[in-house]
C-alpha cells in the first residue's frame, strides 16, 4: 500500500507507510519503474543517537500532490514535505528539524535504474556537490539546497552503504559500478533534498543548479499550482481523487490503473498497464468535473493504438508508451481462435469518447477521431452471432472468463449509440442507421437470451453455439448494475429492479459494509473465515450501487454509499481496490485510479440528480 502519489505526468513518485519511496517511474507514468524491488531509506543521526525514519511513528497527509509526513524522535520534531514540480523532472523533500543538538540526515538510494539492478554507474560530482546515478539514457541526481556532509558509493549486493549509514558517518568512496547504491548527508536542522530526473548529465545539472538558487521558488508554484488545480473543490477527498487522478495521465496521454507494485506480490506484475476500460472511466470523471483539456491526451492516445492496427478493437491491455502489455487471454478456446479482447473496453472507449465531445465540443478531435470511430463501431456491430443477435464471446471486465456477459452488452449497446451519434452529428445517416439498428438488436436480444424468468433477473454469462445458448451462468455478480448504468434498460424497469435487489442481497458484506464483486470471489482473499462473505467489497461496486440509487432519485441511500467510500480512504486521501471484510482495511493497490474515479461519478450523479446537474 502506498501512502502519498506525486507526479508531472512525466517523473512520478510513490512513497510507503515509512514515507519511503516505494516507486519511482520515468518518463512515462507506469513506465519504467527506476525504484523497482529497491529500498530507498532515511535516517537521522542525533547527538550519537541513530534511527531509521521507519522506527518512527508518523503522520502522512496529502493536499493536492503535495504529501506531508510528521514525526518525533530523541526530543525532535520531524517535518518533511514533499512534491515533485509540475514543470521539472525532480522530486523535492523540505527538511525542518526543530530541537537542540546536532542534526544529520541521511538518504540512502537504491535505484534499479531501467528496472534493472546492474550496469548502473553511480559517482559523486564535486562541481555540483551531488551523487549522480545513471544507465545509459537514465540519470538521477540526488542533492540539498545545502552543502552535503559526507556521501558514500558502493556495491549493493555487499551491503556496505547501508550499514555505514548508522553510525551517522559515511566512508566518501567515489565511484561505484555495476550493482550499485549510494547515500548522501545533511548536516543542518533546514533545507532541501531532491532527486531530479533526467535523459543526459548535462540536463540533471541545469535543473540541479536551478534548484540551489532558489528551492524556496519551487515549493511555493507547487502549493499555488495545486491549489488553482484541484483546490477549488471543497470537498477534501473529492480535490484528492482529482489530483490522484491527474498524477495517473501522462504527457503522452496514458492513464496508468494503478502504480503500487505490491500487487508483485500476489503475481509478479502489476497494475503499471493502461486499461482502455479503466481509462475511459477515469477520463469520464475528470471531464465531468471540467478537466477536459487534460482528457484529451487521453482519448489521442487511445485512438492511436486504435489507428495501429485499425482493427476496431483495443488489446487487453498496453504499457504506457503504448506497446502491447502482458496478457494471459489465450488466444484459442475450445479448440477455435478466440480474439485475445475484453470487447467492453472498446465500447466503454466510445461511449467516453462521446461523453468528451458532449462536454467539451472537441470538434478538431472528432475530425480526426471519426474514421476510428467507424472501424470500431463496425467491429461491434459485426461482431455479433448472426441469429442471436448477441455480441460473440469475449473475456469479461473482471478478466477471468470467456463469454457474453451482459456486461459487456450493456456496453457494447453504449458504445453503439455513441457511435450513432457522432454520425447524426455529422450527417452520416447511414452509419447511424447501421449503428442504432445493431444497438437495438442487441438490447432485445439481451432481453430475450439473458433474462432468466425462473429467478426473475438477469444472468451475468451465457456461452452459445451455432445460433443457440448452450449454457447460462446465474451467479450473481455487481457487473450487472451497468444494464442501467450504461442505458441499455431504464434504472425503474422491474427486471432491472430485481435484480439489483438480488445484487445487493447477495453481494452485500454485513459487518464492513460494501458490494463485492460476485459470488464466490477468491481474488485476493486475506486469511480468515470467509463463510457467509462472497467476496472482498470493493470501492468500484459499491460506488456503482450509489450511481444507480442515484439514477433512481434515491439520492439519501446514494449518499450512504458514497460515505462508506470515504471513510475506507487513506489519511492521506487515497482509495484502495478493495476492502478486508473483517476489519475493512485496504486489500491489493492503493491508490486505484478507477476507484477514484467512480467515487467522483458517484457524487456526479448525486449532484446531477438533486441539483440539476452542477458541477460538485
Amino acid at each position: 500500500m502506498r501512502s502519498a502519489i506525486l507526479g508531472n505526468g512525466r517523473l512520478t513518485v510513490l512513497l510507503d507507510k515509512d514515507f519511503y519511496i516505494a516507486d519511482l517511474y520515468y518518463p512515462y507514468v507506469g513506465r519504467y519503474n527506476h525504484a523497482f524491488g529497491g529500498r530507498f531509506k532515511v535516517g537521522l543521526w542525533h547527538d550519537g543517537k541513530f534511527a531509521w525514519l521507519e522506527s518512527m511513528e508518523k503522520s502522512i497527509e496529502m493536499e493536492g500532490l503535495t504529501a506531508k509526513m510528521r514525526a518525533r524522535w530523541d526530543g525532535l520534531e520531524i517535518e518533511f514535505l514533499d512534491f515533485v514540480d509540475f514543470n521539472r523532472d525532480v522530486y523535492v523533500r523540505r527538511v525542518d528539524i526543530r530541537g537542540g543538538g546536532l542534526v544529520r540526515v541521511l538518504f540512502y538510494h537504491d535505484f534499479r535504474i531501467m528496472e534493472a539492478p546492474q550496469s548502473d554507474t553511480a559517482f559523486y560530482d564535486p562541481e555540483a556537490d551531488a551523487v549522480i546515478h545513471y544507465k545509459e539514457g537514465y540519470w538521477f541526481l540526488a542533492g540539498s539546497s545545502h552543502q552535503l556532509y559526507e556521501y558514500n558509493i558502493g556495491r549493493r549486493d555487499m551491503g556496505v552503504v547501508l550499514k555505514d549509514c548508522e553510525d551517522g558517518a559515511l566512508g566518501k568512496n567515489p565511484i561505484a559500478q555495476g550493482s550499485v547504491d549510494s547515500a548522501v548527508s545533511v548536516a543542518y536542522p533546514s533545507f532541501y533534498y531532491w532527486i531530479v530526473a533526467g535523459r543526459s548529465r548535462e540536463e540533471v545539472l541545469e535543473v540541479h543548479k536551478s534548484l540551489r538558487a532558489r528551492p524556496q521558488y519551487y515549493e511555493k508554484r507547487n502549493a499555488g499550482y495545486w491549489r488553482a488545480v484541484s483546490g477549488r473543490h471543497p470537498e477534501r477527498l473529492v480535490a484528492q481523487s482529482v489530483a490522484v487522478l491527474l498524477a495517473h495521465i501522462g504527457d503522452n496521454g496514458a492513464i496508468a490503473a494503478s502504480l503500487d507494485t505490491d500487487i508483485l506480490k500476489f503475481n509478479l506484475d502489476t497494475y503499471a498497464y493502461v486499461w482502455p476500460r479503466d481509462a475511459a472511466y477515469v477520463a469520464m470523471a475528470l471531464d465531468e468535473y471540467g478537466y477536459a483539456a487534460i482528457t484529451k491526451r487521453f482519448y489521442e492516445f487511445a485512438l492511436s493504438l486504435l489507428a495501429k492496427t485499425r482493427s476496431g478493437y483495443f488489446f487487453q491491455k498496453y504499457n504506457p508508451d503504448g506497446t502491447f502489455g502482458s496478457t494471459w487471454h489465450p488466444w484459442t478456446a475450445r479448440g477455435r481462435k478466440s480474439l485475445n479482447i475484453q470487447e467492453d473496453e472498446t465500447a466503454i472507449f466510445l461511449h467516453a469518447l462521446w461523453r468528451h465531445f458532449e462536454l467539451a465540443k472537441d470538434y478538431d478531435l472528432l475530425k480526426r477521431a471519426y474514421p476510428l470511430i467507424r472501424d470500431a463501431a463496425d467491429f461491434m456491430a459485426s461482431f455479433r452471432d448472426e441469429k442471436l443477435g448477441l455480441p460473440l464471446e469475449s473475456f469479461d471486465l473482471w478478466e477471468e472468463r470467456l463469454g457474453v456477459h451482459a456486461y459487456t452488452a450493456a456496453a457494447v449497446y453504449a458504445g453503439l449509440r455513441a457511435a450513432a451519434k457522432f454520425a447524426d452529428f455529422l450527417g452520416e445517416e447511414e452509419d447511424s442507421d447501421r449503428w442504432m439498428s445493431a444497438a437495438q438488436s442487441v438490447k432485445e436480444a439481451v432481453a430475450e437470451h439473458m433474462f432468466d424468468k425462473a429467478l426473475g433477473r438477469f444472468v451475468r454469462t451465457v456461452r452459445i453455439d451455432d445460433g443457440r445458448v448452450v449454457e447460462v451462468d446465474r451467479t450473481v455478480d455487481a457487473s450487472l448494475l451497468a444494464l442501467p448504468l450504461l442505458g441499455i434498460f431504464e434504472p425503474d424497469d422491474p427486471r432491472v429492479a430485481a435484480t439489483v435487489k438480488a445484487v445487493e442481497g447477495a453481494l452485500w458484506v454485513r459487518g464492513v459494509g460494501g458490494l463485492a464483486r460476485y459470488e464466490g470471489d477468491y481474488y485476493q482473499r486475506v486469511p480468515g473465515d470467509y463463510s457467509g462473505i462472497p467476496g472482498n467489497p470493493w470501492i468500484i461496486t459499491t460506488m456503482w450501487l450509489a450511481e444507480y440509487y442515484a439514477a433512481l432519485g434515491q439520492t439519501a441511500r446514494a449518499e450512504e454509499l458514497v460515505k462508506w467510500a470515504e471513510s475506507k480512504a487513506s489519511p492521506s486521501g487515497l482509495l484502495p481496490e478493495q476492502i478486508s471484510p473483517f476489519d475493512g482495511s485496504p486489500v491489493s493497490v492503493q491508490p486505484l485510479a478507477w476507484s477514484h474515479a467512480e467515487y467522483l461519478r458517484a457524487l456526479y450523479a448525486i449532484r446531477k440528480t438533486c441539483c440539476g446537474g452542477a458541477q460538485p
